[in-house]
Order: C-alpha cells, then sequence, then structure tokens
C-alpha cells in the first residue's frame, strides 16, 4: 500500500512538501511501527489549517519592510506555499491587542464603529484573501462591552449580565455587517475565547448551561432574523475537558434541539 506523505520542516526548508510511503501488510508484532487504517469507519472532516491574525501580528505586517511583510503573508497564505485556509481574528480586543477596546461603550450601540480594526487588522486580512481567495474568517470574543459584564470591566472574567445577552447578540450583528461591508464574511464565530478563564486581560466565563442558553435563545434566533449563515463554535478553549464540555452544552442542556440552521460544533485554538 502507498499514501502521500505531506510534511513541513523549518530544519530542512521543507514547505509542504510531498512524498511517497509504502506500507507493508502483515508487519509482525512491532507494535510501535504499526498504523491500523480503517477505510470504513469515517469520523470528523478536516476543514483546513490555519493561524490567528492579531491586531499585534498586523501591526508588525504593516510596520516592516513592504518586501518583507509580502514574503511572510506568501509564505502562509499563497497556495505554493503553506496555503492556509483559516484566519481567526478577535472581536474586539484580545491579549495580543495594541489596547483594550470596544466597537461600542453605549447602551443602544449607537457609537458602534470597527474604526480600530481598520487600522491594522482589515488591510491584512484583505491581504491574505488576494492570495487565497476561499480564505474562511473565524471570529472570536474575548469580552462584550465592560458595562454589559458584572464586573464592569473587559479583564478579570466576570460574566455577560442577563438583560445585555439580546444587545450583546445584536453586537455581534453588528459586527458581522460591518465586515461584510469590507468584504469579509465571517464564515464561523466561537461564542467566547476560552471560556473558563478568568484571565488578567480580556476574558468573560460561561458554564456549560450558560454557553447553551446564550447560543439557542440570543445568538441563533438574531443571527437568523438578520440573514447571517455565520456558523457557531462551542468551547473555545483548550482539548482537556473536551467532551464533557460538549456533552453538557449539546445533549444536557439542548442547544442540539434548537431550531437554529447553524452549525453547533467544538473548537480549541493556540494563538501563533
Amino acid at each position: 500500500m502507498e499514501i502521500e506523505k505531506i510534511e513541513t520542516n523549518l530544519k530542512n526548508n521543507l514547505r509542504l512538501h510531498s512524498s511517497s510511503v509504502k506500507f507493508i501488510s502483515n508487519a509482525g508484532k512491532i507494535e510501535n511501527q504499526v498504523i491500523r487504517i480503517q477505510p470504513e469507519i469515517a469520523f470528523q472532516e478536516i476543514l483546513g489549517f490555519g493561524g490567528a491574525l492579531t491586531e499585534s501580528s498586523c501591526y508588525i505586517l504593516n510596520t516592516i519592510d513592504k518586501n518583507l511583510s509580502n514574503q511572510i503573508l506568501d509564505e502562509y497564505f499563497s497556495k505554493n506555499n503553506l496555503n492556509y485556509q483559516f484566519a481567526r481574528v478577535s472581536i474586539g480586543s484580545c491579549d495580543f491587542s495594541l489596547k483594550s477596546y470596544s466597537y461600542s461603550y453605549k447602551n443602544d450601540l449607537s457609537d458602534f464603529s470597527i474604526a480600530q480594526d481598520l487600522k491594522y487588522v482589515i488591510p491584512i486580512i484583505k491581504s491574505a484573501q488576494k492570495r487565497n481567495t476561499s480564505l474562511k474568517i473565524i471570529s472570536s470574543p474575548w469580552s462584550p462591552p465592560a458595562f454589559m459584564k458584572d464586573n464592569h470591566r473587559l479583564s478579570g472574567g466576570g460574566k455577560l449580565l442577563s438583560q445585555y445577552r439580546k444587545l450583546w447578540a445584536e453586537y455581534l450583528v453588528k459586527y458581522v455587517h460591518s465586515y461584510q461591508s469590507k468584504g469579509i464574511p465571517i464564515s464561523y464565530m466561537t461564542i467566547q475565547n476560552e471560556p473558563e478563564a478568568k484571565q488578567i486581560w480580556e476574558s468573560c466565563l460561561y458554564s456549560p448551561s450558560e454557553e447553551a442558553n446564550l447560543l439557542k435563545n440570543y445568538l441563533s434566533p438574531t443571527f437568523q432574523k438578520n440573514s447571517l449563515d455565520t456558523h457557531f463554535l462551542i468551547w473555545d478553549h483548550n482539548k482537556d475537558k473536551v467532551l464533557e464540555r460538549t456533552l453538557k452544552t449539546l445533549i444536557d442542556y439542548n442547544a442540539l434541539n434548537s431550531s437554529s440552521r447553524h452549525c453547533f460544533s467544538l473548537v480549541y485554538w493556540w494563538t501563533f
């Protein structure tokens, strides 16, 4: 049996190097040299690979020598190099932003603006899109605006106040519409970055029931009302507790039984 092996290796200067590997059946009892292939069993589908376009990285790519910036973007996003299919961006500021900010500070969202993102983040997304026209964006909030939280801060964890759940959903709709107006569709959105992590930077805490409630009663119907097909992802965290959290949110708290046509899935990331 012969399969294709695709390898990246900085030391040997390999960038998606392709080669063939031959397997011999009945290899004996050498367990550490055995790969069991069962093509009749299918599990998850890999949609692609990608990295994070934080404000700090976008600032650097905007301010360094243009030739070097183009070389970096080519190596990540062009078809002949890594050909990243996904880019993750924060909704508002995160721990890799130049400053802490929200898109709105008023409870009627009348001042909503993505002006901060227009400085560095959106120009780099547009540059990446030119290299990969099928690039998909995954957006993640680190924190709702401070006035929507019980600790009245972007940082330090805290929780989204119940009276602002609907407004928070409308805030996120405004975000998607604003990015769409710049030619950047938001394909996926996680409900919360690291929902169990109380951090000294932007953070917000959600239990499984709170995440399920926000998803099925506020996010999903509000996005449907606005004819947005952004798919939602839960448990944007580390891989521990992955099964436990998923079962609680999707099964125990009935997120799967929502009438939503959005995708309820699962994701965990490391920032590059």
